[in-house]
């Protein structure tokens, strides 16, 4: 009866642990960087200017190195051909403009141009801050 009486009382300690696992948790949190365009390989030039533009409402077109267009809308993005523009800012009252660091002038200014012709009354430049 002894003998069973001991081996009820022995239980391992957990707190440990638990603590390390925490540990782990909270340094993964801090460490991660949360890149809203990990999907796509950017270089996003910097500025000093901040603005507050609520990105639920607008549209955001991104402009790769390779000049690949893509339209994010809330929860995904998808790869469009440039002719197809009009079809996905009809309507929009807000455009985000994305666009490498690398890219030319040419090729921005004349999105902007198409995105201005129709019709689109606010347009901003996303930068890297």
């Amino acid at each position: 009866m002894r003998r069973k009486a001991k081996r009820d009382l022995i239980t391992p300690d957990l707190t440990p642990l638990i603590d390390v696992v925490f540990l782990l948790l909270i340094f993964f949190m801090i460490v991660t960087n949360f890149n809203k365009y990990s999907g796509f390989k950017l270089e996003l030039p910097t500025s000093g200017v901040t603005t507050e533009i609520d990105q639920n409402k607008a549209l955001e077109i991104i402009i790769d190195k390779d000049k690949r267009y893509f339209v994010k809308n809330e929860n995904d993005s998808k790869e469009i051909p440039i002719e197809n523009l009009a079809e996905y800012i009809t309507g929009q009252k807000e455009v985000i403009v994305t666009a490498d660091k690398s890219l030319d002038y040419e090729t921005v200014v004349e999105l902007l141009g198409k995105i201005k012709n129709n019709s689109v009354e606010s347009i901003s430049l996303s930068t890297f801050q």
